[in-house]
């Protein structure tokens, strides 16, 4: 893993353990694999945040499908190429932040079950849930598919800001 993702990973997962309530006894929560995985994950939310496709690019595997299922049921797939180009374009402030994460790790996979909520140019846009499915390649963690609903009516508050 090149160094560079090593240190997001790491920030990554430091992050994602502040978001879920971490205290002395949540760093026992997650394993070292899963706090990797998660790492990419966070890294992945940073990277869309900042709009920085070629960071986004090295998380994802190429061909990876990114599947939003909509309140009506309907689904929409896209590629890795379209969730780059769309996040090239857009200019509005994203925020997308997930909690209490279920997290399986076992060989060169991985799976993130979480709930979300996503924020756009600072205002609630939709929450739902997100599932990510990770592989290790080579020796670094990349997302191969990202599948999540679309609600944006009902949506509990989150835990990460009492605010809402």
């Amino acid at each position: 893993m090149n160094r560079r993702l090593q240190t997001l990973s790491r920030l990554g997962a430091v992050v994602l353990l502040a978001f879920t309530g971490a205290n002395a006894t949540a760093k026992e929560r997650y394993t070292p694999a899963e706090r990797e995985v998660l790492g990419v994950v966070d890294a992945l939310f940073n990277a869309m945040a900042k709009h920085d496709v070629g960071a986004s690019r090295k998380l994802i595997l190429s061909g990876a499908g990114f599947m939003a299922v909509n309140p009506d049921g309907t689904a929409q797939m896209k590629r890795d190429t379209d969730y780059l180009d769309s996040l090239a374009q857009h200019k509005e402030a994203f925020h997308e932040r997930i909690w209490n994460p279920k997290v399986l790790v076992q060989g060169g996979i991985a799976q993130v079950w979480a709930p979300y909520d996503f924020h756009r140019d600072g205002k609630f846009s939709h929450c739902g849930i997100d599932s990510f499915s990770l592989v290790r390649s080579g020796k670094d963690w990349q997302v191969a598919s990202v599948s999540y609903t679309v609600q944006k009516l009902g949506c509990a508050p989150s835990p990460l800001d009492k605010s809402r």
